[in-house]
Order: structure tokens, then sequence, then C-alpha cells
């Protein structure tokens, strides 16, 4: 009998927070592994690895999983959940999908700032810079400053073609 799991055809990761059961139709698995800066986790059917430890705060130690700080608008009730943590790192934070089957599939991803706020506090400095890759390809590159934030999800629809 093998140890690696079958062959799946989908995939839903809540990144940093609970188990979440959406419309009862996608299970978007839990990922509340506490670990923190250069680590590898890995569950059946996806894997994450980070790197990076945060220099310039002064929390004794790291936190890698963040909660909400910011009032979203825009989303579903039914999607909330999926917007209270998220997982962060300080210079790389990669998710991998283990054991999908070769195909195309339609990517979505669920993304919405929950940490910088619009006001006029120290949590409104700063801005969101990261890409996404799907098999080595870049889909993705964004850059939210300040003046371009909008309150509410960011959703991203793209194709992606798996193949070994």
């Amino acid at each position: 009998m093998s140890s690696f799991p079958s062959e799946i055809t989908s995939l839903h990761i809540n990144c940093g927070g609970d188990e979440v059961n959406i419309n009862n139709t996608n299970v978007y698995e839990g990922d509340i592994d506490k670990r923190g800066a250069s680590t590898y986790y890995s569950a059946e059917n996806w894997a994450f690895s980070s790197t990076g430890t945060f220099l310039d705060n002064s929390y004794p130690s790291d936190v890698y999983i963040l909660s909400n700080m910011s009032s979203l608008q825009n989303i579903s009730i039914s999607d909330t959940e999926l917007y209270t943590k998220a997982r962060t790192a300080a210079i790389s934070l990669t998710y991998y999908g283990l054991c999908l089957r070769n195909g195309n599939y339609n990517v979505r991803l669920h993304f919405a700032e929950i940490i910088f706020t619009q006001d006029n506090s120290f949590n409104s400095l700063g801005k969101r810079v990261f890409d996404i890759y799907v098999q080595v390809i870049q889909l993705l590159n964004c850059i939210i400053a300040k003046n371009e934030r909008k309150k509410g999800q960011h959703d991203q629809k793209v194709m992606a073609t798996v193949a070994f």
C-alpha cells in the first residue's frame, strides 16, 4: 500500500484559518499550524513553506497567523470566515498542491487586506507586495499601496495547467 494519497482534482485551503464549509459545497481545509520562520509543513494533499523573521517589530516572538484588524465590506456572509485570519511570512510564503491530477484547472484566489486599515493610524502605513505563481509561471504581480486599497475582498480567477 502506498503512503501517498490518491490523485485529487480540487483543492481548497483556508490559509491561516480553521476548516470552513462554504455553502455546503466547498470545504476549505484549515491551516492553523503555528510554526514560524523557515519552516515546511505538509498536510495530506497540500503543503506550505515559509522563510524569514520579522526584525522590525517589538514582539518577543514572531506571529505567523494574523487576525483581521480591518472592517471588510462587500463580502458575502457565507464567505466571511475565509477572511478572519491569514498566514504571513517575512520573506516568502509558498503553498503546494500535492497529487493533483494532470489537467487544466480554474484557480480562484480569495484575498483581502485584513491588517492595513484605511484610517490615519500606523496600521494604514505601508503597501502589500506579492506575486502568484502556478507551475513556475507568474500569473499575478500585485502591489497595493494605501491610496489603491479597497475595502472588501479581491478575487482573482486564472487558468492553470498541471502537468508532470
